[in-house]
């Protein structure tokens, strides 16, 4: 009789066996160098086969995997048994949703080199799902709602925060059902950051009210705060913890905007849904035209889909790890007992493929979606690595983020020298609205590049992460031949297209195009090029900015040794230019500016003039540009001086007032015609047609075909 751990022992040798017969054997008799091993995961594959098959065997006696888990597990095993790292492994997935409860987890034994890499891909042809989510079913018609009972919910194991009805977002019951409440006052010291007066009649003491969340609408930014309690009596909410940014309740706004969500008595239109943590019933308002019986309902279970667990701190790194043609799906977001605001852009949110100590990996071709935070981050000591080419859409906050908000103490802690590349980032901030397409925060070297980024709720591009001019790690960073454009949305304010800040020496802003940025109107901010709080060092040229609401470009705040050379800036509403009187000038030449409303600088950037220079400031080297106002000349004022008195102070000597002679501006065609006079001032035209995404043409054309 053989024992159950002979037999397993004995299945382990078979299964090995079957493994190292997929190492080829080169000319020479050396095994495993430089040959390539190709593994297979399928939904009804078995994590006991060799995976050496793409399909079972007809007697089912070996084929491929069933996870992604096994697959890692398998090429370790392959490695132990002597196919050596110079072995090339690839993992192909069939195509399939392949559900996860926790993340797949990725380790530096699991590493491969830059010769022989370790690559999880899609079989070809098909497009495999992981998915962090669970299918709900059993719904049942109990008047205008559908009912589902979760035992996990009722039983405290399982809380979800994001649901899918048929592949789209649902939002949670909220009040109001469209636009905001307004704050009536504030709490008395030292309470005024734990709550505020309500107007009579705007809240309630609810149901489950320890499952209600009040969203606050800060400049730009969004806090959520649970409720410790409401006095209805005296109109008085208070939260479960205080507010903990600088900025107070009341601060950008006096009535200031929020809502309620997860009220089941806000279940009052279509696709809204409540979830009760007491009894496990999930109530759902369906569209028109859905059916309990047809609709495909996905709630999350996991909050991370994928992480490369490297840990630089300690030398250890994930090395040469390729992620591509994947789809990750549904990923929920958590929330702290006492809620969760951040400084800016949502820095605090987590993203759903995680990488920390990761050397030479890449993400590319994957599309993830229907998030509760960020998409990718390259957090710590991520180095030459590569986002490309992936589709970040349906986001609870923003894109990618590469590096950290604190400044990592050693150069090995640092994420330098990776590339964000021909990424389609579009449709975020559905939870956290400060979420950003791209963020770059204490990483140096770093290149975002062809990204076409567009309807979030605040800044496409930002990097940097000083409001001052202490060291950082941000210098030699490129942000290029991006198209950003469709931001705001009147959501949120002071936003960039693209927004740096701090000591940003050697990093170039070139050959962008960004447009249309609507913020809402306190304050009414959002600029096309964002160079904020004392951020130097940068050179921007070539690019366009147009139809931003309060100007295309921003250097206030201490801005100091840009060099602005070669960009048109046009169509602003309100402003086009706020430069800034520094000590360390900066360089603004051979650019174009066309207005047809709004003031050509910020009226409050130029101060008494005496005062400015008797400090040793100047605004620094103008020259070469071009100015033109649709309404005539006379519309033009140089911080209230005629050109004569501007050109009087030493600035824009050669520059001058005239129509550039665009194509077609109104439509967006800024091709200069052969008798502009920006040419003979020394501009050179600028080529747009590299910018945004590139590759196939159904890939190119993807922005231009979202409604």
């Amino acid at each position: 009789m053989v024992s159950d751990s002979a037999s397993g022992a004995g299945r382990l040798g078979v299964v090995l066996a079957a493994l190292l017969s997929l190492v080829p054997v080169a000319e020479g008799g050396d095994e495993g160098v430089g040959r390539a091993v190709t593994l297979f995961v399928a939904p009804d594959g078995n994590d006991g086969w060799s995976g050496g098959l793409p399909a079972a065997s007809p007697d089912r006696s070996d084929g491929p995997l069933a996870t992604l888990g096994g697959a890692r597990d398998a090429i370790r095993r392959l490695r132990k048994a002597g196919a050596g790292a110079s072995t090339p492994v690839t993992v192909q997935i069939r195509e399939a949703t392949y559900r996860l409860a926790a993340p797949f987890v990725l380790e530096p034994q699991d590493s491969g080199t830059s010769e022989a890499p370790v690559t999880y891909e899609a079989f070809p042809g098909e497009r495999p799902v992981l998915s962090g989510g669970r299918r709900l079913t059993g719904f049942m018609q109990k008047g205008p709602v559908w009912e589902c009972a979760i035992p996990e919910v009722r039983s405290g194991g399982w809380y979800f925060r994001q649901l899918f009805v048929n592949g789209q977002r649902r939002p949670r019951a909220r009040i109001p059902s469209e636009g905001f409440l307004r704050v009536a006052g504030t709490l008395s010291p030292p309470r005024e950051k734990s709550g505020f007066i309500f107007r009579a009649g705007d809240l309630q003491a609810w149901k489950r009210l320890q499952d209600v969340n009040i969203i606050l609408m800060h400049s730009w930014e969004t806090s959520i705060h649970p409720i410790k309690s409401i006095d209805e009596k005296a109109c008085a909410v208070e939260f479960t913890a205080p507010l903990k940014e600088w900025w107070t309740i009341g601060y950008w706004e006096k009535e200031q905007r929020y809502y309620v969500e997860n009220a089941e008595e806000g279940l009052d239109r279509p696709g809204e849904w409540y979830l009760n943590r007491e009894t496990g019933i999930l109530r759902y308002s369906p569209m028109p035209g859905e059916r309990p019986e047809e609709a495909e309902v996905i709630a999350p279970v996991a909050t991370e889909l994928v992480r490369l667990a490297g840990d630089p701190d300690a030398g250890r790194f994930v090395r040469h790890v390729i992620l591509r043609g994947l789809r990750f799906h549904h990923v929920d977001w958590s929330l702290a007992p006492g809620g969760a605001s951040s400084t800016q852009a949502a820095v605090e949110v987590p993203a759903a493929v995680m990488a920390d100590g990761a050397v030479g990996c890449a993400i590319e071709r994957c599309e993830v979606a229907h998030t509760g935070g960020y998409g990718i981050w390259l957090r710590r000591g991520c180095k030459e690595c590569r986002v490309a080419g992936n589709r970040l859409r349906d986001l609870g906050a923003g894109g990618t983020r590469v590096g950290e908000a604190a400044m990592p103490p050693s150069d090995v802690a640092e994420s330098s020298g990776n590339l964000v590349d021909n990424n389609h980032i579009f449709d975020g901030g559905h939870v956290f609205p400060a979420g950003v397409g791209v963020w770059v925060g204490q990483a140096s070297r770093n290149r975002i590049t062809h990204n076409d980024i567009h309807d979030l709720f605040y800044t496409g591009i930002s990097v940097g992460w000083n409001w001052d001019d202490a060291p950082n790690r941000c210098h030699h960073n490129a942000i290029e031949f991006n198209h950003i454009h469709d931001l705001v949305k009147g959501l949120l304010s002071d936003a960039g297209g693209i927004y740096t800040l701090g000591v940003s020496t050697g990093s170039v802003i070139r050959s962008n195009v960004v447009h249309d940025l609507w913020p809402y109107d306190t304050p009414p901010f959002a600029w096309g090029i964002y160079l904020d709080a004392t951020c130097s060092g940068y050179l921007v040229e070539n690019n366009i900015a147009y139809n931003t609401m309060s100007g295309g470009l921003m250097y206030n705040n201490g801005g100091h040794e840009h060099v602005i050379r070669n960009n048109i800036f046009a169509l602003s509403k309100r402003f086009s230019l706020w430069p800034f009187w520094e000590k360390r000038p900066n360089q603004f030449h051979h650019n174009i500016v066309l207005l047809e409303e709004g003031e050509l600088i910020v009226s409050h950037a130029g101060g008494s003039l005496d005062e400015r220079r008797k400090a040793g400031e100047s605004l620094g080297v103008w020259d070469h540009n071009l100015y033109w106002h649709a309404g005539g000349s006379e519309k033009l004022r140089f911080l209230g001086r005629t050109f004569p008195e501007w050109q009087g102070l030493g600035l824009d000597a050669r520059s001058q007032i005239a129509d550039p002679r665009f194509v077609d501006p109104g439509a967006g065609n800024f091709t200069l015609r052969p008798d502009s006079p920006a040419l003979a001032l020394g501009f050179q035209p600028i080529d747009f047609s590299k910018v945004g995404l590139y590759g196939d043409s159904a890939w190119v054309d993807e922005p231009r075909s979202r409604p």
